[in-house]
């Protein structure tokens, strides 16, 4: 019902009352009770679903993305990683498994391949570099 329809149903109680017809005035007091409390379950259901909208635009906020998977950013802190395909396709946080050479997740199965970084690299390919002492002239395959 909307407002106009309760304001006149109101006075057509009113009006049941003062004519004696107690009966239909009270029938027509325990619809609009009916209904007023349907619309206040409707508007609890209403800013219950408000509050959820409002928390996961708050998450989408702090959620970055570093080209692979998803990290949540809170209070200063990164936590994670996220999986981006179960995040992109159906907004769910499924956290990643760390393996011994990848992340996996386990919504989706989807594999992430831990990329070393580039001064570990560095430091590896300096370390496991053949002197060039060691290092022989290269025979030629074809002589002229």
């Amino acid at each position: 019902m909307d407002n106009l329809l309760h304001a006149t149903c109101f006075k057509q109680a009113l009006d049941l009352a003062k004519a004696g017809r107690w009966e239909e005035a009270r029938e027509t007091l325990r619809d609009l009770q009916d209904e007023y409390l349907a619309l206040c379950e409707e508007n609890q259901a209403l800013k219950q679903q408000l509050c959820e909208v409002a928390d996961t635009l708050d998450l989408a906020g702090n959620m970055r993305f570093d080209g692979r998977k998803y990290w949540l950013e809170l209070d200063g802190r990164r936590e994670g990683p996220y999986c981006q395909v179960c995040y992109d396709r159906d907004g769910k946080l499924m956290r990643l498994q760390k393996q011994q050479r990848h992340w996996q997740c386990k919504g989706c199965g989807n594999l992430y391949l831990m990329l070393e970084s580039s001064e570990k690299q560095a430091k590896q390919t300096r370390q496991s570099a053949v002197p060039s002492r060691l290092l022989k002239t290269p025979i030629p395959l074809f002589v002229k």
